[in-house]
């Protein structure tokens, strides 16, 4: 039996990936889930693992070559053993007719330097547009996997370079206006013309985030309803245990998991919120697989996925969001990491924001936002009483999801939250 292997979707709005090395020759057998092949996204970098035990019979994309998400790539001959796997040659492997595959062909020259060590087409190109030489992106050390430079490493090392070439100049040395220091890093030259105007463009993933959420937009009719949360009660229990947290886990315990398990609570009252919509039909889903929106550093976010997460109790979320969280900016997520999510929870709350309005994760129908904890007067009881209160935001498709049900929804999350129990233990 011959196993078809495509190109993995790494997340919804993933089009396409780049082939950046077999692990595995034409004629050579693989085993089960041993990894075949690395392939990058303008998101992930990531090993894929063999969808079958079996001999190599078709290669159908080559080193450098970027593929349509779900097209054909290899052939994997699942009724051939290990003792009798022989290597393949291209005549034999051309027995068969080929299937067409959308490439984009990728001169070696701009994937590689005078060595080995390999760049993706994003950082070449932007090292390109910033005048960074071969020499210079070798000395750059990489965070990425295997000690690739990424995109953050590269444009750290570029605001590093302007800030020593532009130290000690005169200001009036030159009629380019200079960036304030508190500016972002994602401008590192940061020289505007004379017209006060500088064009940047777009890269891979900002056009991807950007395509995804006009198209989000064109689909969905957004309403939004918001909550306000006195989570004093979460404050208390977290500063009590997060010492033992700490200790018995090895990693910090945020407020996010509180609101994770809030949120699950809450879908399970109304799974009309955890679905998708195909056409005039509504599309119930019996898990729930919460994607978490991670902001990768200025350059843009990616949403890893826990799955089953009403399986899991308030420790559990916490170790799936972390490890989710540390394989997102490590670039080690794989392709079931980032796929299936049935509801997103985002939380620009650590960063200041006090209310966010975010656009819903398509085909979700509904997105939570967290806001800020802030510390403020607030009447309880006839009483004014300091409390830690957070405002909720719920974006949700008007097409199935009512005001009624957003209320609801919220205010079920709002009711476990504020009544939690601060002698409960941490298990």
């Amino acid at each position: 039996m011959k196993i078809e292997m495509l190109m993995p979707q790494m997340g919804e709005s993933i089009t396409e990936g780049k082939i950046l090395k077999w692990k595995k020759e034409l004629g050579d057998y693989v085993e089960k889930d041993e990894t075949i092949l690395e392939i990058s996204t303008d998101k992930v970098d990531s090993e894929i693992p063999a969808p079958s035990s079996g001999t190599i019979v078709e290669v159908l994309a080559k080193e450098g070559d970027t593929v349509p998400v779900k097209s054909k790539i290899a052939v994997i001959d699942a009724s051939q053993s290990k003792g009798s796997s022989t290597k393949a040659t291209p005549e034999i492997a051309a027995t068969e007719a080929p299937v067409q595959v959308e490439t984009k062909q990728v001169e070696d020259s701009s994937e590689k330097g005078g060595s080995d060590r390999f760049y993706s087409p994003l950082v070449k190109s932007l090292a390109d547009k910033n005048g960074v030489s071969e020499a210079e992106l070798a000395t750059i050390k990489g965070s990425g996997q295997a000690g690739r430079v990424t995109k953050d490493d590269l444009l750290h090392f570029l605001e590093s370079r302007h800030q020593s070439t532009t130290k000690g100049a005169s200001s009036t040395a030159s009629v380019s206006v200079k960036a304030p220091a508190s500016s972002a890093p994602l401008l590192p030259s940061m020289e505007w013309d004379a017209s006060g105007i500088k064009v940047v463009a777009m890269d891979n993933m900002r056009q991807a985030i950007a395509d995804h959420m006009v198209r989000s937009k064109h689909t969905s009719p957004h309403v939004y309803s918001i909550q306000e949360i006195d989570v004093t009660p979460i404050s208390k229990w977290r500063a009590k245990y997060k010492g033992e947290f700490q200790k018995q886990e090895g990693f910090s315990l945020s407020f996010t998991p509180f609101f994770l398990e809030g949120a699950v609570k809450g879908l399970l009252q109304f799974p009309y919120i955890n679905a998708a919509i195909d056409g005039k039909k509504i599309i119930l889903k019996r898990h729930i697989n919460l994607g978490c929106a991670v902001a990768l550093g200025n350059t843009g976010l990616i949403v890893p996925v826990i799955k089953r997460a009403e399986e899991k109790n308030l420790v559990g979320l916490t170790r799936a969001l972390n490890e989710l969280a540390q394989k997102a900016r490590n670039k080690k997520l794989s392709p079931d990491d980032v796929t299936n999510g049935s509801f997103t929870v985002t939380n620009p709350g650590i960063f200041g924001t006090l209310i966010g309005t975010p656009i819903i994760n398509q085909p979700q129908v509904a997105i939570l936002c967290l806001g800020a904890i802030t510390k403020r007067p607030v009447v309880i009881n006839d009483m004014i009483a300091i409390r830690e209160m957070c405002y909720l935001t719920l974006s949700y498709d008007h097409r199935i999801v009512d005001g009624s049900m957003a209320g609801q929804f919220l205010a079920s999350i709002r009711t476990y939250l504020e009544g939690w129990d601060e002698e409960q233990s941490l298990s």
